[in-house]
């Protein structure tokens, strides 16, 4: 299993050197991607995919609305797929108002291939980001936005997440610049504060190794975990849980922070659920935030606070991580996730994703997401 945790541990660490390279080329692409025609005559934005890629647009997506003053929606692929067009016949043009944005690093996830062709079928302009302009998403797709990152060792997709999040939010500060929604001045600024999410990489990796293997001894034995934040880190909470999932097999939970009240609150022996909750000081959700750890502490719930909020310096229920601005906080909650899930799974000895067998054999290849049926309305 030593293989297994340094691949994990390595791809996390690798993360500040991915953007650092990256940054800039995927700025300069997402320059080409639209014609003013086409940005002008936006309506709305739906981003949608599956795991990863949905929680990046989960990421995104508020700032994207605030950015451009579009609707902006983050949308699993099943409904992108078949509750938009709803069998509905292409309508000359009217539809071209919606932006379509599908992001899949293989650009093989059948639903979202599917999607992509329904919704282009009906007039939108759809733009895909992807590993693999030649994939099936590629080919579905009328605009890309290819970000191929060098390859490492296999582990619950991590670069592959931090990459889709560099592209997406390159296009919607791309958008909002070409909408005169914000200056160039203030778009050449949130590129630079992009690309410099590599240092609070670095950093937050060094202040997340000691307490993510820690945590890891004293919650070895957990079966199950509720991941909360709000707003984009809503996004983070559920890509922590899905790698608590994926890489331990722990029935891990993301819940909103505000639902967490009306909902998981409740379960039976709070003092056997560890809770992570992402709650960064420059949040609008984070007074609420604060009113949940007390919440918690009545509960008497294990917990990890994950915040740059220097009031928590000192507590031993807390991680804290350089300050970046709350819509690129995404990029920086990356590392503590993938961290305790790494140190949890070798620490329980067991492999990623099962393994692949036994009951959970249909996985082999991402067969149960590729092999799908596309369906497409005659």
């Amino acid at each position: 299993m030593g293989e297994q945790l340094e691949a994990y541990l390595n791809q996390a660490r690798s993360l500040a050197a991915l953007v650092a390279a990256e940054a800039d080329g995927v700025a300069a692409r997402t320059r080409l991607l639209l014609s003013m025609e086409e940005a002008y005559g936006i309506r709305q934005i739906i981003i949608t995919g599956s795991g990863d890629s949905y929680f990046a647009a989960m990421a995104a997506a508020t700032s994207i609305r605030a950015w451009t003053g579009l609707p902006t929606t983050a949308m699993v692929s099943m409904e992108a797929s078949r509750y938009i067009d709803h069998g509905r016949p292409p309508l000359a043009g009217r539809n071209r108002g919606l932006l379509v944005i599908s992001i899949s690093n293989s650009g093989e996830a059948a639903r979202l291939v599917e999607a992509t062709h329904r919704l282009r079928r009906l007039g939108a302009i759809t733009l895909a980001i992807t590993a693999d302009k030649a994939s099936r998403l590629g080919q579905a797709a009328e605009k890309h936005l290819e970000i191929p990152i060098p390859a490492a060792m296999p582990a619950p997709g991590t670069r592959t997440y931090v990459a889709s999040l560099i592209g997406i939010y390159h296009i919607g500060i791309r958008i909002a610049e070409m909408l005169m929604c914000m200056t160039m001045d203030h778009a050449e600024a949130l590129r630079r504060e992009l690309k410099n999410t590599h240092v609070a990489l670095l950093e937050a990796v060094k202040a997340s190794e000691p307490i993510a293997a820690e945590l890891a001894k004293k919650w070895a034995s957990a079966s199950r975990m509720d991941c909360l934040g709000s707003g984009p880190s809503l996004a983070s909470a559920h890509y922590a849980a899905a790698k608590l999932v994926e890489a331990v097999g722990i029935h891990a939970t993301p819940q909103d922070a505000e639902e967490f009240h009306h909902l998981n609150y409740f379960v039976d022996d709070p003092q056997d659920v560890p809770t992570i909750l992402f709650a960064p000081s420059s949040a609008l959700s984070h007074a609420r935030s604060l009113e949940l750890v007390d919440a918690l502490d009545q509960l008497g719930r294990p917990k990890l606070i994950v915040t740059d909020d220097s009031a928590y310096c000192g507590s031993q229920d807390a991680l804290i991580l350089p300050a970046v601005s709350e819509a690129f906080s995404p990029i920086v909650h990356t590392v503590p996730a993938a961290l305790l899930a790494a140190h949890l799974a070798d620490l329980r000895q067991v492999p990623h994703y099962r393994g692949h067998t036994g009951p959970w054999r249909g996985a082999q290849n991402a067969g149960l997401v590729r092999n799908s049926k596309i369906e497409l309305p005659k």
